[in-house]
């Protein structure tokens, strides 16, 4: 399980990943100076000659030279229009390729300002300088082009990432939050897929403002579309946050753990002896045959613990199977369901199925058990699960309602389910 400060640490990462910042490729090709130089007639003799020589500094990419170059030719006075922008291009050009980000964009707001794109581009090159900005680390201009982008281009998953996450850089965690929703809703009307990095995004901004419950539910979809051990293994250290299991619950919960192929060796023992402690030693015999199967368990210092644990669920269960048959029977003479509970759960930790569908749910139906009616429902569906009856065994889930402390288990035991083939 993750500790607070490691689990800090996994979000801060998590997020430093989608926000690297990106390359910055030259937004504007040579075909469009050849297009602007096609206007021969508006250009003027002082300015073709000197232009000329500019553009074939460029087509050698001799860089440097070219820009200096083309800052001669800006210098000259009494320039028509179409040659300050057919200049104005060229000295971007030219920075962006020396790398020279702060001067290109400067220059593209003097376009900008001066209304030197064509109508049908004006979109595109305020995305490329809201692109710009975002790499400079000028998050507020960036996030003004990229809001003005939107306004003409519409809906954009990319541009709205760009947003959110420059906001998320301002330390501005509640506008991060707000844009990466808008994400995954544009994504979904869109009929695309969830990406893992804006969930990432989004259960980061929600971590920063500490909205535990939304950090869960958004931990909840990362596990529904990118499952991995690290998120089951935040999400189990969400969990145990404050929580007040009682041992039968923490058997359940050791069992969700163990479905996701998390259990640890301390764990196999921990699950084991509260098996046998709730007398439910079947479930103990099963655990430790595993873990001795698997290597996990019976190895060096513990090796004469773990065989005496196993050796005494052995016992237990082989006289637990005897008695069974006997006990059920008082069981079904009780007035309330408790005693049918506490059978439906020999037979689920001996493997017997459908004997113990059948028992929790005769002590269900007694009464008598509402204080462990959540607990029996997800024993149900586990049940079930293991039967491959999938539908039957998330129905069983879904049965403890949102306000119980067992909710968020069901929901993952219904995240695991929904993994059964």
């Amino acid at each position: 399980m993750l500790s607070n400060k490691k689990l800090n640490r996994f979000l801060r990462i998590a997020v430093l990943g989608v926000c690297s910042s990106m390359a910055i490729a030259p937004v504007v090709s040579q075909h469009a100076f050849a297009a602007k130089a096609a206007e021969a007639q508006k250009v003027s003799a002082k300015v073709g000659k000197p232009l000329k020589e500019a553009r074939e500094l460029m087509d050698a990419k001799k860089w440097k030279e070219a820009l200096a170059k083309t800052k001669e030719v800006a210098a000259i006075e009494g320039k028509n229009a179409t040659e300050d922008a057919i200049i104005n291009e060229m000295l971007a050009f030219c920075m962006v390729n020396l790398k020279d980000y702060a001067g290109a964009v400067a220059v593209y707001e003097k376009m900008l300002a001066a209304g030197q794109f064509k109508k049908e581009e004006e979109p595109k090159r305020i995305l490329n300088m809201a692109q710009i900005y975002f790499a400079l680390k000028n998050y507020p201009k960036a996030i003004e082009l990229s809001e003005r982008y939107l306004k003409v281009a519409g809906a954009d998953l990319e541009v709205q990432r760009q947003i959110a996450q420059a906001y998320y850089l301002q330390n501005n965690f509640a506008r991060s939050e707000e844009y990466a929703k808008r994400i995954i809703d544009t994504a979904k009307k869109q009929g695309k897929p969830i990406e893992e990095e804006w969930l990432q995004l989004l259960m980061s901004s929600q971590h920063k403002q500490n909205k535990k419950a939304d950090v869960v539910l958004t931990l909840e979809q990362l596990l529904q579309t990118h499952p991995t051990d690290k998120y089951w293994s935040d999400m189990f250290t969400y969990l145990l946050q404050g929580s007040s299991f009682s041992d039968r619950q923490n058997v359940i919960y050791l069992k969700l753990v163990q479905k996701a192929g998390l259990l640890q060796p301390d764990e196999y023992i921990e699950l084991a002896e509260l098996s046998i402690a709730v007398t439910n030693p079947g479930d103990a015999k099963t655990i430790l045959e595993e873990g001795f199967a698997k290597g996990v368990l019976g190895k060096s210092a513990s090796k004469d613990r773990d065989l005496k644990l196993l050796n005494l669920a052995k016992t237990q269960a082989a006289e637990d199977l005897k008695l069974l048959p006997s006990i059920e029977k008082e069981a079904a003479a009780k007035p309330t369901g408790e005693a049918l509970v506490k059978v439906g759960e020999a037979y689920l930790g001996h493997g017997q199925y459908e004997n113990a569908i059948a028992a929790f749910s005769k002590g269900l139906a007694k009464g008598g058990v509402n204080n462990i009616k959540d607990d029996v429902n997800i024993n149900i569906g586990i049940a079930n699960l293991a039967l491959n009856k999938k539908a039957e065994a998330i129905q069983a889930f879904k049965q403890v309602p949102s306000s119980s402390k067992l909710a968020l288990m069901s929901r993952l035991w219904v995240i695991q389910a929904n993994k059964t083939k």
